[in-house]
């Protein structure tokens, strides 16, 4: 029996149950029909046009994304907005839209976990514990005794990054260390809580840098972090639907909209 976007849906909520998404969040099924057979997905970071574009080039009735198209809510899809009008396109081409955000962050074996092993911590835990064991926002473990300038450039190589950034002593010894995917500023005083040496994650401000004290930060681009982690996360689903014949493919285009530029 073909799967369907529902079971598709299912699949992918096994990994990732949307039971564990923050309530300001909006993920599950947000374009397309539910019955409508799938047997081709594509994964990515973001819906833009270029996304929709390769769906159809590859002949894939679905896409799963990280960040949700619809956030929080739009009053109407048409093609004034950059972001509707990606949706539009989706609905338009066929292609049902499933968006795995905060529970794909929180889910044990999610993002935080694949950062988390990328960074090469040990006897990792959720920074935020949720009510599933083992799920929860952000994560902190144990790393081998470094120097904050080591388990910077540790971040940056094993998430492919242009740039990283840190605040604090690049010799101060690090051991513990919390880390979040994305956009993790909301989680600095959890870090400091746990008391950890080094706290890793992305979209970091001035101000943020400043709220944080002494504990040393190492900012590092959403997009670098995240299409990493997807990537990764996305063989677990394609071994998943294996049973079932459905193809799994990664984006091969890039999703960050921004260009670092030469060092002066």
């Amino acid at each position: 029996m073909a799967m369907t976007v529902a079971g598709l849906r299912e699949a992918v909520g096994s990994l990732a149950p949307e039971a564990l998404a923050e309530e300001w969040d909006n993920v599950g099924l947000l374009v397309g029909r539910a019955d409508r057979s799938v047997d081709r997905v594509l994964i990515a970071l973001d819906l833009r046009a270029q996304t929709v574009e390769e769906a159809v080039g590859r002949g894939a009735q679905a896409i799963v994304t990280h960040h949700p198209p619809i956030f929080p809510s739009a009053a109407a899809v048409t093609d004034v907005e950059p972001s509707t009008a990606r949706v539009l396109e989706a609905a338009e081409a066929g292609i049902a839209v499933i968006a795995a955000h905060t529970n794909l962050d929180a889910a044990p074996g999610g993002l935080n976990d694949i950062m988390a092993a990328a960074l090469g911590m040990t006897d990792a835990r959720p920074l935020v514990p949720a009510e599933l064991d083992g799920a929860g926002l952000g994560r902190v473990g144990r790393v081998a005794p470094t120097t904050l300038g080591a388990i910077a450039e540790v971040a940056r190589q094993a998430f492919g990054a242009a740039l990283a950034r840190r605040t604090g002593d690049a010799d101060s010894t690090v051991e513990t260390v919390a880390c979040c995917t994305g956009s993790g500023a909301g989680l600095i005083d959890a870090a400091r809580k746990a008391g950890v040496d080094a706290y890793i994650t992305g979209d970091l401000k001035y101000h943020d840098a400043d709220r944080a004290g002494d504990l040393p930060l190492v900012d590092l681009p959403h997009a670098d972090v995240e299409g990493h982690a997807m990537r990764v996360w996305s063989e677990g689903l394609a071994a998943a639907l294996t049973s079932s014949g459905v193809a799994v493919g990664f984006t091969e285009r890039g999703s960050d909209p921004w260009t670092a530029l030469a060092p002066i």
